[in-house]
């Protein structure tokens, strides 16, 4: 038997594509930020014009996904000017952000040279032991919880902080 790995060079060198390039960790950290502040700014406009209050709490995570449902179900996201992907960006940092400022010492964000190409970053979370990278933790989030009666927002963020430990 005869091993083949040109799948997964192939996988490593599409995802290199898309990522950014950067000069240096410095510019990529400085994007990355902006692009976290970015998209809770957008959350937070979006919640508060559906006068759902995002304080950064465990509980305001099963509001955030009251929401999401309420925009998948009456098709706003296309009122709002917003994509569903966006808005799913946009509750990944939520989600991350509510970790850090729980557990601020043993988590964090993340900018780290991508491995299998020069010049490109990805961004992440360092939480206890684990690094996820990631951009969308929850994509089409719609097709696995029907109706967000499942708080699977609050269950991720809750299997996070165990790691945090």
């Amino acid at each position: 038997m005869q091993l083949n790995f040109d799948q997964h060079d192939d996988a490593t060198l599409e995802y290199a594509k898309q990522l950014p390039s950067f000069d240096n960790i410095y510019a990529a950290q400085a994007f990355y930020y902006e692009f976290r502040q970015e998209y809770i700014h957008l959350l937070m406009e979006i919640a508060s014009e559906y006068q759902v209050i995002l304080d950064y709490s465990k509980e305001s995570l099963n509001s955030l996904e009251t929401l999401y449902f309420s925009l998948f179900k009456n098709n706003s996201f296309f009122d709002l000017q917003v994509t569903i992907e966006e808005f799913e960006t946009s509750m990944s940092i939520y989600v991350c952000d509510v970790l850090i400022k729980h557990h601020s010492d043993t988590s964090e964000w993340l900018v780290e040279s991508y491995a299998y190409s020069d010049d490109k970053y990805v961004m992440g979370i360092r939480y206890g032991r684990y690094h996820l990278y990631f951009q969308n933790l929850f994509e089409q989030f719609y097709l696995m919880n029907k109706d967000g009666s499942k708080h699977e927002l609050l269950r991720r963020y809750e299997r996070m902080e165990k790691r945090c430990k």
